[in-house]
């Protein structure tokens, strides 16, 4: 793969990392049914300041989302990792219908991670 290639996938997956965080935001807050989310939560064991617990996440999102723009550094990437994982495992233990659910919604974060630590690496690479 040419350098020129490289920075073109860098840049799509970097703009691709930053509308996931962006769009999940958005439709977290506006779209989606806030009393479904939080019933989410509260399955997921977080029973006290559920409210406040959803619209931090909602904020990290969006945080993520712009800092994926604006401030892409190997930290930022590895974070990402953590969240993904973090919010993967929580839902596979306490959702697992999930798991199994035909669109994929926690499947699909095997290739995003493998996604995020292409730029970890990347952003590494150029010092």
């Amino acid at each position: 793969m040419t350098a020129a290639n490289l920075q073109r996938l860098y840049w799509a997956m970097r703009l691709g990392m930053a509308f996931i965080w962006l769009w999940t935001a958005f439709v977290s807050w506006y779209l989606y049914p806030h009393a479904e989310s939080l019933a989410w939560l509260r399955r997921s064991g977080i029973t006290l300041h559920t409210e406040h617990v959803f619209a931090a996440s909602c904020l990290a999102d969006l945080a993520m989302g712009i800092a994926s723009l604006l401030h892409a550094r190997p930290w930022l990437w590895w974070t990402q990792c953590a969240l993904v994982a973090g919010y993967t495992l929580v839902i596979a233990i306490f959702l697992p219908e999930f798991l199994i659910h035909p669109f994929g919604p926690l499947t699909k974060n095997i290739p995003l991670l493998a996604g995020l630590v292409f730029l970890a690496l990347y952003e590494k690479s150029r010092g």
